[in-house]
């Protein structure tokens, strides 16, 4: 397993080899098939660890998340970089999976996030319906629109893979734009006293 996320962290899964992760650590590629139908049943179990370590890191950091609207988030954002400074193996993983996952396995990617993006809706939703909104709106709304948002933000770091840039530079700009975009949903874009 080490091997196996090394090894899809570093080289993403179309350039990652089972040969090369059973080279890293000495065994024969048919103990791998013993346990793994293939590449992707392997590729999918990592993704899967990924997700699993990453929701349970920011499920506890959620729990002590203290101060206004604005603070919680930052201290929510910091927590998601502060768990891949301290599990860089997961970087490549998440980072693939979250923006430019396989095509053919995108369906089963999105089934193994679901518990992360369950909890980042309820850190959301739970900062938000702590904090005074405009009459007439919502958490879930708000939150529903900030994910619609995202989908589509998000479709800008695809990109960035192909581009050649570091995954490491590639997230912390994603989450310091998140943050922004965070920043504009609370206050919106006008100065305090402007009406449109």
């Amino acid at each position: 397993m080490e091997a196996a996320l090394e090894e899809f962290s570093q080289k993403g899964y179309e350039a990652a080899s089972l040969s090369n992760v059973c080279a890293e650590k000495g065994i024969s590629k048919g103990i791998i098939y013993h346990h793994f139908k293939d590449k992707d049943a392997l590729y999918l179990l990592c993704v899967e660890d990924c997700f699993t370590r990453v929701s349970a890191y920011l499920q506890e950091a959620a729990g002590k998340l203290s101060g206004t609207a604005e603070e919680k988030l930052a201290a929510y954002f910091d927590a998601r970089l502060r768990f891949f400074a301290l599990h860089p193996v997961y970087l490549g993983i998440f980072a693939e999976a979250a923006f430019n996952s396989p095509a053919a396995l995108a369906e089963e990617i999105a089934r193994r996030r679901q518990g992360f993006d369950r909890l980042n809706i309820d850190v959301l939703t739970g900062v938000l319906g702590e904090a005074p909104l405009r009459a007439g709106l919502r958490a879930e709304t708000v939150v529903e629109d900030f994910r619609m948002y995202m989908d589509y933000f998000n479709l800008r770091f695809r990109s960035a893979f192909r581009s050649g840039c570091s995954t490491d530079k590639i997230l912390t700009e994603h989450e310091n734009k998140c943050r922004r975009q965070l920043d504009i949903l609370l206050h919106g874009v006008l100065e305090d006293g402007n009406e449109a």
